[in-house]
């Protein structure tokens, strides 16, 4: 052969070895960084096997260890069978960094631990832009962190799912976009236990179903719209808060705040039970609010009732402020 011809082969087999990416990667406990990341030839961990995967495949665990951190910059899924203890403690910055525009990210089965120095569990973050990313959030452990344990901070969509967010310094879950450009986000069977604040909803529209917030010594539930411009939708049903500091908590922001929630219990908490404060709007219905310091308490802003809240046995006022009763339609 040619040596022109020779030399042409050799490029173009050494470029598809290097360009070759799989649909479907794994890591192991006893994987090897310089493996394939296939199936029968897996890695050692998350980041390098992300890295041999084509956008809108798959990464799975294949045997409990820790994976170390990673970033994710593609449309991937992330995925730990319940038979499997995948884990990710960081000893600095983020356990999770989703960094990517019109994406769609799943990460499951997986268990976050912020003890050893950890920032936050799970960052969405990156340009200030619109943005079509889809994070999906299934049943995973996060705690510890010193930062949040969900930190949602540009425009995107979030769904969580069956999630424990637990003693995290700040948020346990935390949705905030910017003005103009919302985030939004749909939470079911999320427990957010002894962060500072539970949920906080700031520039964004979220629902949050049968869900319990719990030993938050701040807030519970929070829709708070922090600066002018900020609109911030909080939705909650089926919901328990108690034992927090506040339970529902709706304003004291600069934007504009609105909770609606329904169905829902909010017993013994420090302060509140259900509150409305300065910039913000609550509708209460079907709730079961008791065994609060106050009950249902309009520090400011507006606070209507259906009328149909069950306020019984808090210990210093079932209400406070005008709670403005409002007839179902």
């Amino acid at each position: 052969m040619p040596r022109i011809g020779l030399a042409l082969l050799v490029s173009i087999l050494i470029t598809t070895s290097l360009s070759a990416q799989n649909n479907r990667s794994a890591v192991s406990l006893t994987g090897n960084d310089a493996a394939t990341c296939t199936v029968p030839d897996p890695c050692r961990t998350f980041d390098v096997a992300i890295s041999k995967t084509n956008a809108g495949g798959e990464v799975i665990v294949l045997s409990s260890a820790g994976y170390g951190p990673f970033t994710v910059t593609k449309s991937v899924s992330i995925i730990s069978p319940s038979a499997y203890h995948a884990a990710l403690a960081p000893t600095s910055g983020d356990a999770i960094t989703v960094n990517v525009d019109n994406a769609l990210v799943i990460l499951r089965g997986l268990t976050l631990n912020g003890s050893l120095g950890g920032v936050n569990g799970i960052t969405f973050s990156g340009a200030a832009t619109a943005s079509n990313t889809r994070v999906y959030v299934e049943n995973c452990v996060i705690s510890g962190f010193s930062n949040n344990g969900v930190n949602f901070i540009r425009s995107g969509a979030l769904f969580i799912s069956n999630v424990v967010t637990r003693e995290n310094t700040y948020y346990g879950i935390l949705v905030d976009g910017s003005p103009g450009l919302p985030s939004t986000a749909r939470i079911d069977h999320a427990s957010l236990i002894a962060n500072l604040r539970g949920l906080v909803v700031n520039n964004a529209t979220v629902s949050v179903q049968n869900s319990v917030a719990s030993l938050n010594p701040n807030v519970g539930f929070w829709s708070y719209a922090y600066s002018a411009g900020a609109v911030a939708v909080l939705s909650a049903d089926n919901c328990d808060s108690s034992l927090n500091g506040w339970g529902f908590f709706v304003g004291f922001g600069a934007g504009t705040a609105d909770l609606t929630v329904s169905n829902s219990v909010a017993s013994a908490n420090q302060y509140d039970g259900i509150s409305s404060d300065a910039n913000g709007t609550v509708r209460a219905s079907s709730n079961t609010v008791s065994r609060n310091v106050n009950g249902l308490n309009q520090r400011a802003g507006v606070f209507e009732s259906r009328g149909d809240n069950t306020v019984r046995g808090n210990t210093s006022a079932e209400t406070l402020g005008t709670i403005t009763t409002f007839a179902p339609k």
